[in-house]
């Protein structure tokens, strides 16, 4: 970790959800989870990272209708990147408990591409969502479901 180390904590991680600054803890979170060895406090950190991505969302996002965008055979997922929107297509087994989306989404921005990773829950096993994006520059997919808190895919875009 760089200088700010003593700032990479779960408490600072704490400090900056409840004042709204998600993406920063989610930030924080991250960190900690590559660093950790702990398994029980792996795991905590891990559901508490899943349901800090659940709800965030980056500013200038937000949903949209779904572009046309075929859904894939089960299990599959595809995914449609346009000039400010990103549609997501997925089938899932139809008893798939808890379904979700694992999304990874690079942003231009004034320096560079930046990535943000968000896990969304979904109500069905198959169907279409979109979300507007500005200065969207790529984005991958899975689609599975959520176990306590942890993503578990069951398919990938390529």
């Amino acid at each position: 970790m760089n200088a700010d180390h003593i700032y990479q904590t779960e408490t600072m991680a704490e400090l900056c959800a409840r004042q709204g600054r998600i993406g920063e803890a989610i930030g924080i979170y991250r960190r900690l989870t590559d660093v950790v060895t702990d398994t029980a406090l792996l795991a905590r950190l891990q559901r508490r990272l899943a349901s800090l991505e659940a709800r965030w969302r980056p500013s200038g996002e937000g949903q949209a209708p779904p572009a046309d965008l075929a859904l894939p055979p089960a299990p599959g997922v595809s995914i449609l990147v346009g000039d400010e929107q990103v549609t997501v297509a997925w089938s899932l087994p139809f008893d798939t408990a808890s379904p979700a989306l694992d999304l990874l989404l690079l942003t231009r921005t004034t320096s560079g591409i930046e990535p943000s990773k968000r896990i969304v829950p979904v109500p069905t096993a198959t169907g279409r969502l979109a979300l507007t994006r500005p200065a969207i520059h790529s984005a991958i997919a899975a689609a599975g479901s959520l176990v306590q808190g942890r993503f578990i895919p069951l398919a990938r875009t390529r």
